[in-house]
């Protein structure tokens, strides 16, 4: 079924014309989407190989003709809960900041740049 930007419904004939019209594209669209999907599962295991590899031989980085692979230490930073502090202080939030942190901890990872 589809339905008009005013939420009316279109007529069978009328969704028929549509999808012969933009047949192709919906098939293309179809088809890049599982190429991309399949593309991003390989980056994924390449990226696991070479982190693992890399981890083994004990390197920070690599530079090469074809990428760069900067490993980024692993790392703790403190932040505000905003959210929280202005429920609970609405009026004294700009004083209080400090009082109510929010610690996060960063994984180690690895950039990836493409040449």
């Amino acid at each position: 079924m589809i339905k008009t930007m005013d939420n009316q419904e279109f007529e069978t004939a009328e969704i028929e014309v549509f999808e012969n019209m933009y047949l192709q594209a919906f098939q293309q669209l179809a088809q890049v989407t599982k190429a991309k999907k399949q593309l991003e599962d390989q980056e994924k295991k390449f990226k696991e190989q070479l982190e693992k590899a890399m981890d083994e031989h004990n390197i920070k980085s690599i530079d090469n003709q074809y990428i760069k692979i900067t490993r980024v230490a692993e790392s703790t930073f403190t932040s505000v809960d905003l959210k929280e502090l202005e429920k609970q202080e609405p009026s004294l939030y700009q004083e209080l900041i400090e009082d109510y942190p929010k610690v996060t901890n960063k994984k180690d990872y690895l950039t990836f740049k493409v040449k």
